[in-house]
Protein backbone atom coordinates (compact mmCIF):
# COMPACT_ATOMS: atom_id res chain seq x y z
CA UNK A 1 0.00 0.00 0.00
CA UNK A 2 1.32 3.45 -0.87
CA UNK A 3 1.93 5.93 1.98
CA UNK A 4 -0.84 8.26 0.81
CA UNK A 5 -3.39 5.41 0.61
CA UNK A 6 -2.38 4.24 4.07
CA UNK A 7 -2.82 7.78 5.38
CA UNK A 8 -6.26 8.18 3.83
CA UNK A 9 -7.44 4.84 5.20
CA UNK A 10 -6.07 5.68 8.66
CA UNK A 11 -7.83 9.06 8.68
CA UNK A 12 -11.06 7.44 7.53
CA UNK A 13 -10.80 4.75 10.21
CA UNK A 14 -10.26 7.17 13.09
CA UNK A 15 -12.97 9.60 11.99
CA UNK A 16 -15.67 7.15 10.85
CA UNK A 17 -14.88 3.96 12.76
CA UNK A 18 -15.12 2.08 9.47
CA UNK A 19 -12.51 0.53 7.23
CA UNK A 20 -12.76 2.22 3.84
CA UNK A 21 -10.61 1.43 0.80
CA UNK A 22 -8.86 4.53 -0.50
CA UNK A 23 -8.53 5.28 -4.23
CA UNK A 24 -5.48 3.90 -6.05
CA UNK A 25 -3.52 7.17 -6.19
CA UNK A 26 -5.13 9.55 -3.69
CA UNK A 27 -2.35 12.10 -3.14
CA UNK A 28 -1.90 14.26 -0.06
CA UNK A 29 -4.57 16.99 -0.43
CA UNK A 30 -6.94 17.08 2.52
CA UNK A 31 -9.68 18.61 0.38
CA UNK A 32 -9.61 15.53 -1.85
CA UNK A 33 -9.82 13.29 1.21
CA UNK A 34 -12.84 15.22 2.50
CA UNK A 35 -14.54 14.86 -0.90
CA UNK A 36 -13.80 11.12 -0.89
CA UNK A 37 -15.24 10.71 2.61
CA UNK A 38 -18.40 12.48 1.44
CA UNK A 39 -18.63 10.14 -1.56
CA UNK A 40 -18.34 7.22 0.88
CA UNK A 41 -21.32 8.56 2.84
CA UNK A 42 -19.39 10.52 5.48
CA UNK A 43 -20.42 14.13 4.92
CA UNK A 44 -19.33 16.88 7.28
CA UNK A 45 -22.65 16.91 9.19
CA UNK A 46 -22.48 13.14 9.67
CA UNK A 47 -18.92 13.37 11.03
CA UNK A 48 -19.92 16.24 13.34
CA UNK A 49 -22.87 14.19 14.61
CA UNK A 50 -20.62 11.18 15.23
CA UNK A 51 -18.17 13.26 17.25
CA UNK A 52 -21.00 14.79 19.28
CA UNK A 53 -22.32 11.32 20.15
CA UNK A 54 -18.86 10.22 21.30
CA UNK A 55 -18.41 13.36 23.41
CA UNK A 56 -21.84 12.98 25.01
CA UNK A 57 -21.00 9.38 25.89
CA UNK A 58 -17.66 10.48 27.37
CA UNK A 59 -15.71 8.45 24.80
CA UNK A 60 -12.50 9.53 23.11
CA UNK A 61 -12.70 10.73 19.53
CA UNK A 62 -11.11 10.36 17.02
CA UNK A 63 -10.68 6.65 17.59
CA UNK A 64 -7.24 5.05 17.78
CA UNK A 65 -5.52 4.09 14.54
CA UNK A 66 -5.99 0.38 13.79
CA UNK A 67 -2.76 -1.53 14.42
CA UNK A 68 -2.35 -2.73 10.84
CA UNK A 69 -2.62 0.85 9.54
CA UNK A 70 -0.21 2.33 12.08
CA UNK A 71 2.71 0.09 11.06
CA UNK A 72 4.87 2.13 8.69
CA UNK A 73 2.49 5.12 8.75
CA UNK A 74 4.18 8.47 8.10
CA UNK A 75 2.87 10.04 11.30
CA UNK A 76 3.94 13.61 10.51
CA UNK A 77 2.00 13.59 7.26
CA UNK A 78 -0.89 11.69 8.83
CA UNK A 79 -1.12 14.24 11.65
CA UNK A 80 -1.03 17.17 9.24
CA UNK A 81 -3.65 15.66 6.93
CA UNK A 82 -5.91 14.71 9.84
CA UNK A 83 -5.67 18.21 11.31
CA UNK A 84 -6.49 19.80 7.95
CA UNK A 85 -9.44 17.44 7.35
CA UNK A 86 -10.80 18.27 10.80
CA UNK A 87 -10.39 22.00 10.10
CA UNK A 88 -12.16 21.75 6.74
CA UNK A 89 -15.05 19.70 8.14
CA UNK A 90 -15.40 21.87 11.25
CA UNK A 91 -14.13 19.33 13.76
CA UNK A 92 -11.10 21.13 15.12
CA UNK A 93 -11.29 21.87 18.83
CA UNK A 94 -14.07 20.90 21.17
CA UNK A 95 -17.67 21.66 20.46
CA UNK A 96 -18.99 24.50 22.55
CA UNK A 97 -21.20 23.75 25.51
CA UNK A 98 -23.77 26.27 26.60
CA UNK A 99 -25.04 26.42 30.17
CA UNK A 100 -28.74 27.11 30.22
CA UNK A 101 -30.60 28.00 33.36
CA UNK A 102 -29.77 29.63 36.66
CA UNK A 103 -26.41 29.26 38.28
CA UNK A 104 -26.90 27.52 41.60
CA UNK A 105 -24.32 28.21 44.28
CA UNK A 106 -24.30 25.70 47.09
CA UNK A 107 -23.02 26.25 50.63
CA UNK A 108 -19.48 25.07 49.80
CA UNK A 109 -19.19 27.45 46.86
CA UNK A 110 -20.63 30.31 48.94
CA UNK A 111 -18.01 29.65 51.65
CA UNK A 112 -15.20 29.73 49.08
CA UNK A 113 -16.53 32.95 47.56
CA UNK A 114 -16.69 34.57 51.02
CA UNK A 115 -13.04 33.81 51.79
CA UNK A 116 -10.67 36.72 51.54
CA UNK A 117 -6.94 36.68 50.79
CA UNK A 118 -4.28 36.17 51.95
CA UNK A 119 -4.74 32.41 51.83
CA UNK A 120 -1.09 31.50 52.03
CA UNK A 121 -0.02 33.43 55.14
CA UNK A 122 1.93 31.23 57.53
CA UNK A 123 1.11 31.70 61.22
Amino acid sequence: MTPDRQCWEAVAAVLTGQRLTAPTSPGWRATDLVAWLAEEGWSAPRLVDRRARFQQAGQSWPEPIPDDLSTGLEFARYGAVLAEVRRIVGLDGLSATVHRGAVVIGPDEARLLAERPPHSVLH
